[in-house]
């Protein structure tokens, strides 16, 4: 990655378009030089870091009748690593075209920290058949932004019988679309005369209901408590956490739960060889029967058909 003074001032330049557009998940990796041009790197992460803390988790991002886009930074690997299949949205946050991608080790598109994190875990996981985890991975974009995020890494059987596979998949939250790009836009709807609660939440809030949103995503087979239990053990009210997780995520903590449980049951029937049962299972459905009505109802089509 070149280093030089211009190519420096032409990353800062593109942070700051990216956070005037709502994109405030991008940062600049820091270099070892003492000048300007650094102070003012380190300044920049820490300010859009402020933002992305507070700023859009009170409210600015996912506010009612606020554009919001959730974008998906998602990759198909066989066992060394190498990429096999990408989504287009992927392609717009790393700035690339599919035929840079595709062909290339991941780890192409890591810091140099997170290509050692990578490597390390990647050999424990792929010893087993299959096993999931999640770790914190930094990407570089090809205008040397990085996109630094926990990621669900997935290892499993090909139905194709090449042997096992890697899925590593992201979410990323903005009030726009990244730079240069169209990415479809929802706006959230707001029911006439009924005026949705609002709370104030603190710093530490945030982080509180952040702690619920990952304990959810990694925990999709387990029963969640109820949300006064939950409250307790998080050291909240009720009150709060219900309001304050629809505030910064635009949906229930129990609709989240199933949408993240379904998405996983699809990726599931795409890319392994587990029954429809087992894959029930897996994702905390009490019985195939209620897996299969939550699947039509939100894909509109059964989990058989879609596996064919």
């Amino acid at each position: 990655m070149p280093n030089n003074d211009d190519f420096r001032v032409k990353r800062i330049q593109r942070m700051l378009l990216e956070m005037a557009r709502g994109n405030f998940f991008y940062s600049l990796e820091p270099t070892h030089k003492n000048d300007n041009v650094a102070s003012l790197v380190v300044m920049l992460n820490m300010v859009n870091e402020e933002i992305r803390a507070s700023f859009i988790h009170q409210g600015f991002a996912n506010a009612h009748n606020t554009p919001q886009c959730i974008i998906q930074l998602s990759f198909l690997m066989d066992t060394y690593g190498t990429i096999e299949m990408v989504t287009n949205s992927t392609c717009s946050l790393l700035s690339a075209l599919p035929k840079e991608i595709i062909g290339k080790p991941i780890t192409d598109f890591m810091t140099e920290g997170s290509q050692k994190v990578w490597a390390k875990k990647m050999v424990k996981h792929l010893k087993r058949e299959r096993s999931e985890t999640v770790q914190f991975l930094e990407f570089i974009t090809k205008e040397g932004l990085l996109l630094g995020k926990d990621c669900h890494i997935s290892v499993f059987q090909s139905l194709d019988g090449s042997g096992q596979k890697i899925l590593l998949d992201t979410v990323f939250f903005s009030k726009g679309e990244p730079f240069g790009t169209a990415l479809p836009k929802k706006t959230l709807k707001v029911t006439k005369g009924i005026k949705e609660p609002k709370v104030t939440l603190t710093p530490d809030d945030i982080e509180m209901i952040r702690d619920v949103h990952d304990m959810i995503i990694n925990n999709l087979d387990k029963d969640l408590p109820l949300l006064k239990d939950l409250a307790l053990q998080m050291g909240t009210n009720e009150y709060k956490l219900k309001y304050g997780f629809k505030q910064l995520y635009g949906t229930t903590i129990f609709r989240f739960l199933t949408h993240e449980r379904l998405r996983k049951t699809k990726t599931l029937i795409q890319h392994s060889n587990l029954s429809l049962k087992e894959i029930a299972h897996l994702t905390g459905f009490k019985s195939a029967a209620h897996f299969s009505r939550a699947f039509r109802d939100k894909y509109g089509k059964s989990p058989s058909d879609l596996r064919g």
